[in-house]
């Protein structure tokens, strides 16, 4: 009796380190990769630009509070680059998601959206004006 408990213990236990090894694991890979990351969506999304006919560039990555930390949490879901201020992120439209880029002025406000691929281009025509005032302000960082 007493030795099936303390099996069960050590088993949990070697469950735990597992989980945790991976855990440690996986994260250190996201963070030691990402410039290699950061620098392919670049070269991706410049190729993208250019085949559509785009003069934009992208430039260096740059840290989410270039335009005074406003940012309510979309700093965790894309990516800010140089050049002209743009934010990569994910769209979500017709319940597909699509990479998209938005356009920031030098004040923080959207000035347009690009998707990045002939679906979205597609999908962002129909988006209602209203789910992308949504994506406008959670980029914008406004709380309203």
């Amino acid at each position: 009796m007493m030795g099936d408990s303390k099996n069960q213990l050590k088993d949990g236990a070697i469950l735990v380190g597992w989980i945790a090894g991976i855990i440690v694991v996986a994260s250190l890979a996201w963070f030691f990769t990402q410039p290699l990351r950061s620098g392919l969506l670049l070269r991706n999304v410049n190729r993208v630009l250019e085949e559509s006919g785009d003069s934009r560039r992208l430039g260096e990555p740059v840290s989410p509070g270039w335009y005074s930390l406003k940012l309510t949490g979309s700093a965790a879901s894309g990516s800010f680059y140089e050049g002209k201020k743009v934010f990569i992120f994910t769209f979500i439209g017709e319940g597909t998601f699509f990479p998209c880029a938005a356009v920031v002025a030098p004040g923080g406000t959207v000035e347009e959206y690009i998707a990045l691929n002939n679906y979205g281009e597609k999908i962002l025509r129909q988006i209602p004006p209203e789910v992308l005032k949504v994506y406008t302000r959670r980029i914008e960082g406004k709380k309203s």
